[in-house]
């Protein structure tokens, strides 16, 4: 199993990851609901052991990246393949950017702090839930992530633009969902564009992420838990660094046609 540290220093030094070939399944893997249980309680797993790490007094970067590996190696050991491409632009760029990707599942929320942080530091905007969660709001706080409401969009846009905009100047990245929700087709009319507007604001670049999770689908009664396909291999992409002298509109477009253009090549349907 490869360890958070070698999978760190690949996507640095060349910028790909991919699942070894002596660990790739020689046939189709069946589907099965047990498999599905372990990697649901898997995720439970990484977002406690984050949380009783911290309530230990013992979180902080290396530990959040450390703890999610186990969503990729969890996930390689089922079955799945796993690739990564694209990561030596985000590797010759220095300092902070605005990440911004697309979203399928929970599997990628697992995955980006892995490999996000090994570029520097990560705040990741997501939902105000998990900040107010006992114990698991205490972790996400410790690494500076950012809780929205999703409820009120003038509310959130103040939020992550002046509490963004900090975690930039502190020398941390951000990453946003700009669908807000989980989708399966990807539609660049609901990708909006705060992340770009942020970016703008800070002076960082833009750096779009391209991300194919439907390895772990949207659950029908808990959306984090879904079924769980190893046929299905999981896609990670990263694109150009978009410098904030192209404006910001020209940065969203060029990001939503990234993103959009990767879809396609995987396969997947787009509105």
């Amino acid at each position: 199993m490869t360890t958070y540290k070698e999978f760190q220093t690949a996507l640095r030094t060349t910028g790909h990851y991919e699942t070894a070939a002596a660990s790739r399944p020689a046939h189709t893997v069946r589907i099965s609901t047990l498999n599905s249980f372990r990697y649901a309680f898997t995720i439970v797993r990484i977002v406690y052991r984050c949380a009783l790490t911290n309530l230990l007094r013992r979180f902080g970067y290396e530990q959040w990246a450390d703890i999610c590996m186990a969503s990729v190696a969890f996930a390689e050991k089922l079955g799945g393949v796993v690739t990564f491409e694209g990561f030596e632009k985000r590797a010759a760029c220095e300092g902070p950017v605005v990440y911004v990707s697309n979203h399928m599942s929970t599997l990628e929320t697992m995955v980006f702090p892995t490999t996000l942080l090994s570029f520097g530091k990560l705040a990741i905007v997501l939902k105000a839930s998990l900040d107010t969660m006992p114990f698991v709001g205490a972790s996400t706080r410790t690494v500076g992530c950012i809780g929205i409401s999703r409820k009120n969009a003038r509310e959130d846009l103040k939020t992550v633009l002046e509490v963004g905009a900090q975690r930039l100047a502190s020398g941390s990245s951000v990453l946003l969902f700009p669908q807000g929700t989980r989708q399966s087709v990807f539609d660049g009319k609901k990708f909006n564009s705060l992340g770009s507007k942020l970016a703008e604001r800070a002076g960082v670049p833009v750096v779009p992420l391209a991300v194919k999770t439907d390895f772990l689908q949207t659950g029908k009664w808990i959306k984090d838990f879904g079924i769980v396909d190893p046929n299905k291999p999981i896609r990670f992409a990263c694109g150009p660094v978009l410098l904030p002298e192209l404006g910001s509109r020209k940065v969203h477009e060029l990001s939503v046609a990234f993103i959009e253009g990767k879809i396609k090549e995987w396969g997947l349907p787009t509105v």
